[in-house]
């Protein structure tokens, strides 16, 4: 693909005005969490008030999904907050995501940018002096942030996709403080110009020659250079494009049997194996198409991307998924499934001191991959696993194994779950993860919260919500079309009803995958997938349902 050229002259005239200084509007940190379906993420930030610390790898609280996103030479970014109308106008499509802090920045300023900042920059932040270092490469999480299939690429062609700054000297900086440029190392080279030869006139073997000597060049791009030097071109297909949302690939039922009246456990394998399989890791899930439009998505219990067991119990409130798979799936049918994610992942495995598991019923699933994990590594763990009655216990070949790191409760017998004692076993450096019903989750997150416990400390999971209840219509921007939806349908699956392939993943209102934009309306929002502050722009097409008439962003 050609290079997008930005066409407005005169702003690009208003970006070149030389930069001496000006105030820090936010300061932004995140925590990893999975997002987007699969992957995990500290790119959704928080503002937060105050001053904050900054070491030599940056703001204190903020996280990095991997380890080269991270490090002394990508302590902080900066974005530069003029950018954000002209997303908007040019992509209208996403317009509402276009806001402060969308890019994953950790300082929003509005003046500053790739055209007039320059690499080796030397600036005062509050009472911290940083350095200009490396431009921003951009990955395929900004193509899924914004929902534009392109984004990544046009981010880097059009010079918008701030920088990184080293730290000579930590401090703190707070939202207010002023931003002063004490020093500049290369009056002839803005960061726009690294950027240039990084994804353009890529085998200017002059110009690389002058940037690898360059002071104050970030280890990044001087190692992409160095490396052209010696005819080594580096691909970058997969960090612009990263995994396809919706792989599919068939897989044969090969076994299907009751683990108890009202579950069933299958094993599928697949139809063309792989060499080397993916294994099951702690939290993975996989997506079925059931037929038509049915997608359903359920955790992964054993076994590996080749032949791996799934456990579903025949929901009272099934809306299609469990009672196929109980009454019309059949050993030896053939279904379409995902990749297999983890979307629900142990957090802190290596500082944690102890992992709390809380199952409800078939919650079960969602642990049984998590705890053999731990049970190999040696990691403290507890299951408290709450049934009905006796016959409610499913996977008793993997509870055997888990020994006196299990409780089974059995209401019928009078074993009930103590939420207060448990909780009371939490520290800073325990994890607690829920997986059950809106009750059982709702019970477990307003005793933590009375008795002090650090939200980011609590992970939950809804194997099923609610997603029924009063008729509402929704309305197309794009198109002006109107779509009703009945009391008894998501809008998830009324916007397919009518020719709209919205993704999706979990269905339950927890990874975010089946998002849509919101121009308008009242919503009663359900499930976890969307931050507070998302709420006003955007719903869960999966659970959450509109009041009288919405405006969708489609």
């Amino acid at each position: 693909m050609a290079p997008f050229v930005d066409q407005n002259a005169q702003a690009v005239k208003f970006l070149e005005q030389p930069w001496r200084g000006e105030k820090v509007l936010q300061l932004r940190t995140g925590k990893i969490k999975p997002v987007f379906g699969k992957e995990r993420s500290a790119i959704f930030k928080h503002e937060r008030s105050g001053a904050v610390t900054v070491t030599p790898l940056g703001l204190e609280g903020d996280e990095h999904a991997f380890e080269f996103h991270g490090g002394p030479e990508k302590a902080l970014m900066q974005y530069s907050l003029a950018h954000y109308a002209r997303w908007r106008a040019e992509l209208p499509q996403s317009h509402d995501l276009f806001v402060k802090g969308a890019f994953g920045e950790n300082i929003v300023a509005r003046h500053a940018n790739e055209r007039n900042v320059h690499i080796g920059d030397i600036i005062q932040i509050g009472n911290v002096i940083a350095q200009v270092c490396d431009p921003r490469q951009p990955c395929f999480k900004l193509n899924l942030r914004f929902q534009v299939k392109d984004m990544a690429k046009r981010s880097q062609d059009l010079f918008r996709t701030g920088w990184f700054y080293r730290i000579l000297k930590p401090g703190t900086i707070q939202a207010g403080d002023e931003m002063l440029l004490l020093e500049r190392l290369n009056p002839d080279c803005p960061v726009s110009k690294v950027q240039y030869y990084l994804y353009h006139d890529v085998k200017n073997e002059q110009a690389m020659r002058s940037l690898v000597d360059m002071k104050g060049l970030g280890s990044e791009s001087r190692n992409i250079f160095l490396n052209r030097l010696k005819k080594q071109y580096e691909d970058q297909s997969l960090r612009l494009d990263g995994m396809a949302m919706d792989i599919w690939s068939d897989y044969k039922l090969s076994s299907k049997k009751k683990e108890t009246p009202r579950i069933v456990s299958l094993i599928f394998e697949a139809q063309d194996p792989r060499e080397k399989p993916d294994p099951v890791l702690p939290g993975s899930h996989v997506r079925l198409r059931l037929g038509g439009k049915l997608v359903r998505a359920y955790s992964v219990v054993s076994g590996d991307s080749n032949r791996f067991q799934l456990v579903v119990a025949l929901s009272e409130s099934s809306r299609g998924g469990s009672h196929y798979i109980h009454t019309q799936l059949n050993v030896n049918d053939t279904l379409e499934v995902g990749k297999m994610t983890a979307s629900f992942p142990l957090s802190g495995v290596a500082e944690c001191e102890k992992h709390i598991f809380v199952a409800g019923g078939i919650g079960l699933t969602a642990f049984i991959a998590s705890a053999q994990y731990c049970q190999r590594g040696g990691y403290p763990y507890h299951l408290h696993y709450l049934v009905r009655n006796t016959d409610d216990v499913a996977l008793k070949n993997y509870l055997q194994e888990f020994g006196n790191n299990i409780t089974i409760y059995d209401k019928s017998m009078g074993k009930f779950f103590d939420i207060t004692n448990i909780l009371g076993q939490v520290n800073d450096r325990t994890h607690v993860y829920c997986c059950g019903s809106e009750r059982l989750q709702k019970a477990v997150e307003e005793t933590a919260a009375s008795m002090g416990i650090d939200r980011l400390r609590l992970h939950f999971e809804q194997f099923e919500i609610s997603t029924s209840g009063d008729p509402f219509t929704a309305a197309l921007s794009d198109s002006g079309k109107q779509i009703e939806v009945g009391g008894d349908k998501t809008l998830l699956d009324a916007l397919r009803d009518a020719g709209l392939d919205i993704p999706s993943s979990c269905e339950a209102g927890n990874c975010g995958t089946c998002r849509v934009g919101l121009k308008s309306g009242k919503v009663e929002h359900r499930g976890t997938g969307l931050l507070g502050a998302e709420k006003c722009s955007a719903m869960l097409s999966c659970v959450s349902r509109g009041i009288g008439t919405i405006v969708l962003d489609l």
